[in-house]
């Protein structure tokens, strides 16, 4: 036979299962907390990543412009001063 101090009561075993319920609850809308703070963050993330990219490639594409203009500038004076020499 069990003693009256090992044994719980309906109202104790509610309140465990009440309380178990609420952490539950709880571990549920912290774990959706997360994974949005966590999906938003990937999104800024990958923004700034394509952001970064775009501005790398309008760079290198402007550089190559550039050097492409002065080496045109360039054989377009020598060619002028060379064909000069033979006319």
């Amino acid at each position: 036979m069990t003693t009256g101090l090992n044994t719980q009561t309906n109202r104790a075993i509610r309140y465990e299962q009440r309380c178990q319920q609420q952490k539950v609850k709880q571990q549920s809308i912290d774990r959706n907390t997360r994974a949005q703070r966590r999906s938003e963050t990937q999104s800024i993330t990958s923004s700034h990543v394509a952001r970064d990219i775009s501005n790398e490639v309008s760079s290198e594409i402007s550089s190559m412009m550039e050097k492409k203009k002065r080496m045109s500038t360039r054989h377009g004076n020598s060619n002028v001063s060379f064909s000069s020499y033979f006319c």
